[in-house]
């Protein structure tokens, strides 16, 4: 080969010290990186005639081996080198695309915003319900049991002093 080459030990060792599955990890890689050369080469070839494309194939697989290995150590090797965040935590999904899709919904039924809005607040306190139950701490369980009866009250007695002054009826 006219280019320099390596053995693939660099992306061996890089595989074998990420974890459990750092082996099957490299397998699959080695795989991969096959499939899509031999696959690139198809592509290539297309329409070639059928002695052309088996002197290709006979030479692309005498050095897919060393191509494969070459290719896996630079990569391994430009991993190890990327900078990586000092406390990088995984980015949490968020929660607009449904809040959007749900608005959409609602306005697309006919709701007013108001109602929409009373709606997804409403789904909001339950989730908020759901998510301390699920947690099992009696404290959070206790916090917003007490809220809610707080709240319920609080409300009872609001509309009761200030029924008759603006609003609804």
């Amino acid at each position: 080969m006219l280019l320099p080459t390596s053995d693939g030990a660099n992306a061996k060792a890089t595989f074998q010290n990420s974890g459990l599955d750092g082996e099957r990890a490299e397998k699959t890689a080695v795989a991969a990186m096959n499939s899509a050369i031999k696959m690139v080469l198809a592509l290539a070839m297309d329409g070639m005639p059928a002695e052309t494309e088996a002197k290709i194939l006979a030479n692309v697989n005498q050095h897919l081996d060393v191509v494969v290995s070459t290719s896996l150590d630079c990569a391994a090797t430009a991993y190890v080198q990327a900078p990586q965040a000092a406390h990088a935590s995984p980015t949490k999904p968020s929660s607009a695309p449904g809040v959007a899709a749900a608005t959409i919904a609602g306005l697309g039924a006919g709701a007013s915003i108001g109602a929409v809005r009373h709606g997804l607040y409403r789904a909001g306190s339950m989730l908020g319900d759901a998510e301390a139950i699920a947690s099992g701490n009696p404290e959070k369980i206790v916090r917003r049991a007490g809220q809610h009866i707080f709240w319920r009250a609080f409300g009872r007695l609001g509309r009761g002093i200030f029924r008759g002054i603006g609003g609804k009826r």
